[in-house]
Order: C-alpha cells, then sequence, then structure tokens
C-alpha cells in the first residue's frame, strides 16, 4: 500500500496519468484514505492550472515582425540624428 511520502514523489506523474496502472490504484487507494494527501494533490492541481492560466502567451508571428520594423525605423532615425 502506497504511504504519504509516495504521493509527494509520484504526484506529477499520477496527475498526467504516467504510472503503471498497479501504482495508479495503489495511489488512490491511499487518497481514499488519507485527507492530508488529498488536499497536497489538490493544491498541486490548483498551482498546474494556475501556471497554466499566468503563463504568457507566445506572441503571434505577425506581431514580432511589427515590433522588427518598428525597432528599424527607430534605428534608421537615431542614425539621423
Amino acid at each position: 500500500m502506497a504511504q504519504c511520502k509516495d504521493i509527494v514523489e509520484e504526484a506529477s506523474e499520477y496527475i498526467d496519468g504516467d504510472l503503471p496502472l498497479r501504482r495508479r490504484i495503489s495511489l488512490f487507494y491511499h487518497l481514499v484514505i488519507c485527507k492530508c494527501c488529498r488536499i497536497y494533490l489538490q493544491n498541486i492541481k490548483k498551482t498546474i492550472n494556475t501556471v497554466r492560466t499566468l503563463r504568457p502567451k507566445e506572441p503571434a508571428i505577425h506581431d514580432i515582425k511589427d515590433f522588427a520594423e518598428r525597432l528599424r525605423v527607430e534605428s534608421e532615425s537615431e542614425k539621423l540624428k
């Protein structure tokens, strides 16, 4: 049977579904009986979702091209001064 330390060590793999079936079942049964580990796992999931939400989005290619063009124009105007 899994223990609390196993949940801590394998939380990411458990959430991602990357563990073998037997191991997932063992961790699942531990989570059924251990409220602290359930809360720990919920907090990990909330953290992952928050990071996904707050992660800056990659700029679109056209935004990069526009930015590069503005830099080029500014650079040329600085040279003329």
